[in-house]
């Protein structure tokens, strides 16, 4: 027989940490971690372990308190929009979760410290970024998407330059995943928005959806979005990358979600805008293994 006092604080442990691991997002905060490799991948495939894999904690962990930020000024949003959230189902209180940002962030910033200057000035941007976007800039029609857009590519730009800032430029390099980077969030923003439309507008959010409609800002989402799939064909114009990125690129992650943007555009219940959002995030990641199982060409 099983001993339900010795498991109970094994299955309260499970609980918490399931609860911590939702509070920050970590998948959200693996795919920035992974970038980062990605961007040093991109810049020369022999490059140093060690100052890559501070960047990518420090990534992770500036992913993990923007996150919790996020959570601690939307929960009253969340209420109506996620109330699985942790702060809403008082599962993580309020003040420890503001002094988890404080915290981390520091944590992000001492870490990268050991990497250069340069890398912990991004670090130290992105964390500026972040606190301006949940305070205010979220409250701003795309200029907040724009924000978190332009934070997504950074991971790989901080990547390659942990390894060789004088190589960022150079092409094929991390500017190439970046670019598509800005674009893939941004897309998946404005689909955000449409699903949350409801809990926004209560809370007094004017988000882009609220001010031009749900149809004119899922249009925009699929345009931005056929700009990119142009974007992922350049590589394979000029050869940079192998036959992998394009069948992964193309095939499994450009197509299939083109035309499950359309048909989300045509018909934006709830529930396919979720699924929509959930599978740009695995796009992500896909994205990521078309780059690094492409490899380099040139």
């Amino acid at each position: 027989m099983v001993d339900d006092d010795r498991c109970g604080p094994i299955s309260s442990g499970v609980r918490v940490i399931r609860d911590y691991l939702s509070l920050i997002r970590a998948a959200n905060c693996v795919i920035a971690a992974a970038a980062v490799w990605v961007g040093a991948w991109l810049v020369t495939q022999a490059f140093p372990i060690l100052p890559v894999a501070l960047t990518s904690i420090a990534a992770f962990l500036v992913c993990a308190a923007g996150n919790i930020l996020n959570d601690v000024v939307d929960i009253e949003i969340d209420r109506i929009n996620r109330p699985n959230r942790a702060l809403v189902r008082q599962m993580v209180t309020v003040p420890r979760a503001k002094l988890l940002v404080v915290a981390i962030n520091l944590g992000a910033i001492l870490v990268s410290l050991f990497v250069s200057l340069m890398v912990s000035g991004v670090v130290f941007l992105s964390v500026v970024l972040l606190f301006w976007y949940n305070l205010k800039l979220k409250h701003i029609p795309v200029a907040g998407n724009m924000v978190i857009a332009l934070l997504s590519a950074l991971t790989f730009v901080v990547g390659g330059m942990a390894v060789d800032p004088y190589l960022l430029a150079r092409l094929p390099g991390p500017l190439v995943p970046a670019a598509y980077a800005l674009l893939f969030h941004f897309v998946r923003e404005m689909i955000k928005d449409v699903e949350d439309m409801e809990g926004d507008r209560q809370a007094g959010v004017r988000t882009l959806p609220q001010r031009i409609g749900k149809s004119p800002t899922l249009a925009l989402a699929l345009s931005i979005y056929l700009l990119l799939v142009l974007l992922t064909l350049v590589p394979i114009y000029f050869g940079w990358f192998g036959r992998m990125y394009e069948i992964i690129t193309v095939y499994v992650v450009d197509l299939p979600l083109m035309a499950l943007l359309i048909f989300v555009w045509g018909n934006p219940t709830p529930r396919l805008l979720r699924i929509g959002s959930t599978a740009l995030k695995i796009g992500m990641l896909l994205g990521l293994v078309a780059l690094v199982l492409g490899g380099q060409q040139i």
